[in-house]
């Protein structure tokens, strides 16, 4: 028996789905979408799932994560309904399913508790540099003396245990909603195996099928540069930090320098594109922006902004405005990982390469079925 859920068109609609209601079920959507496939059929199969309040369908479904919001679903929509916009808030409601904490929903449905859990961490952060820091020394720019690298680096460690530990937990909840609830027999081992690496961690570096999309290209390209621009400044911030925050002023060619001066530039390039794009509305992607994107992207801009800072007054001599914007920087860097990696818009950097792996594990469920 299915049990129904009567509110779950309206709970996705409140996270973007607004004009969902005006469908009726044509297909158009279905069959103009250049990534659905045959037994991974999307949008109208999740319409109807929620419009019936079938949630179980939906948890177990991998579609709403095959979705790369290219807009033509909504764009040949005879009915105005904006499928793709009903899928990106589709993605959002799962977001809130996926997290055992119950925070995601929170941060989803409201925009205190954004403003409030921003300006908490963010505020923590300063009082605990308060509190830890080093000596402050005025006669030149001294950071490791200020910040010292095995506080630093204990803090880093906490954050990435604590992170990885909470977005472990709601991926294996992803993977019993999507997998384990089939029930359809048992996955040989090598299955796993091959599909990591075949899929995984495919889809993982490339994020190949948004060039599937009519006009994903120039998207495909912004996405990328965020994705390795990021990568970049969290391998140096993380496991080399003894090379990148040191009181050497390197030249403009050492790698080091080089390197994150290019995956600074590549974030900038990237979230101004998402930013412009968002005003200016000029894709069907960005015709709509929740809340959380905005934050995101307002938190993005502001790290990568400081964090230029701290080398532009290193570089410049000034020891008191670098220890000062590298206050404020690590100020916005702990809510950007904290909230956006487990429980907002950061955490579909997992969630879509593992939903691609775990839809060929179901594929192999069902080919064992079916033999069986």
């Amino acid at each position: 028996m299915v049990k129904v859920k009567p509110n779950l068109l309206n709970d996705i609609k409140k996270l973007g789905a607004f004009d969902v209601s005006a469908c009726y079920s044509c297909g158009t959507c279905t069959a103009i979408c250049p990534l659905s496939e045959e037994n991974h059929e999307f949008p109208r199969k999740l319409i109807r799932y929620a419009m019936v309040g079938d949630e179980k369908k939906i948890l177990m479904s991998t579609e709403p994560w095959l979705c790369y919001y290219c807009g033509e679903c909504t764009r040949t929509c005879p009915r105005g309904a904006d499928p793709a916009g009903f899928m990106m808030a589709l993605r959002r409601y799962l977001t809130t399913k996926y997290d055992f904490t119950g925070f995601s929903r929170l941060f989803y449905r409201s925009k205190k508790v954004e403003f409030f859990a921003g300006s908490l961490l963010f505020l923590l952060t300063v009082f605990i540099i308060y509190l830890f820091h080093g000596p402050i020394i005025l006669t030149s720019v001294d950071l490791v003396s200020f910040a010292p690298l095995h506080i630093v680096e204990l803090g880093d460690i906490i954050v990435i245990i604590v992170l990885s530990s909470i977005l472990l937990t709601n991926i294996y909840r992803m993977f019993r909603f999507t997998v384990l609830w089939q029930k359809k027999g048992s996955i040989p081992f090598t299955t796993y195996l091959k599909e990591l690496f075949k899929t995984l961690a495919l889809h993982f570096f490339t994020q190949k099928r948004w060039l599937k999309c009519e006009e994903g290209l120039w998207d495909w390209i912004m996405h990328i540069l965020i994705v390795y621009g990021y990568a970049t400044l969290f391998i140096f911030g993380v496991f080399l930090l003894d090379l990148w925050q040191t009181n050497t002023l390197y030249p403009i060619y050492n790698p080091v320098r080089l390197t994150t001066y290019i995956a600074s530039a590549a974030l900038m390039i990237g979230s101004s594109y998402g930013i412009y794009g968002r005003i200016k509305k000029n894709s069907t992607m960005r015709q709509f922006s929740h809340s959380t994107d905005w934050y995101f992207l307002t938190l993005l801009y502001l790290t990568i902004i400081t964090g230029i800072g701290i080398t532009v007054f290193k570089y410049m001599g000034d020891p008191m405005a670098t220890y000062i914007t590298y206050t404020i920087h690590l100020g916005f860097v702990v809510p950007l990982l904290v909230l956006e990696v487990p429980f907002a818009k950061w955490s579909h950097l997992a969630y879509r390469p593992f939903a691609l792996y775990f839809t060929k594990l179901k594929d192999a469920l069902s080919k064992i079925a079916v033999k069986s």
